[in-house]
């Protein structure tokens, strides 16, 4: 699991709290990533990302969170923005297609 120091982050500004829920929005933003880790949530090793060209000139990137708190799990995913990009980036992270987490489910 990758723990979270937020003195490192940069993210200090982040005085919102922000709820997620898969049941009423399908994708999170930054903001809801940062609650989750600021309260208690840790970010699986490695995360998933998706690329969605639109009209074969704009691509969307969504990346796929494992997230864990106890023996919970949810999966979380979050559409990227420099502020998201950044914050993955400082992770300990290891960033792989969506494809592989597909042929790890299939085994």
């Amino acid at each position: 699991m990758v723990t979270f120091d937020a003195s490192n982050s940069h993210f200090e500004y982040m005085d919102v709290v922000r709820h997620w829920s898969s049941k009423s929005q399908k994708y999170a933003g930054g903001d809801a990533v940062m609650t989750l880790l600021n309260n208690g949530w840790r970010i699986a090793e490695t995360v998933f990302l998706e690329e969605y060209w639109h009209a074969g000139s704009r691509c969307v990137t969504i990346f796929h969170l494992e997230m864990h708190r106890d023996d919970e799990v949810m999966n979380v995913p979050v559409l990227s923005n420099p502020y998201v990009r950044r914050m993955v980036d400082t992770m300990p992270v290891q960033v792989r297609p969506v494809s592989d987490r597909m042929r790890q489910r299939q085994r």
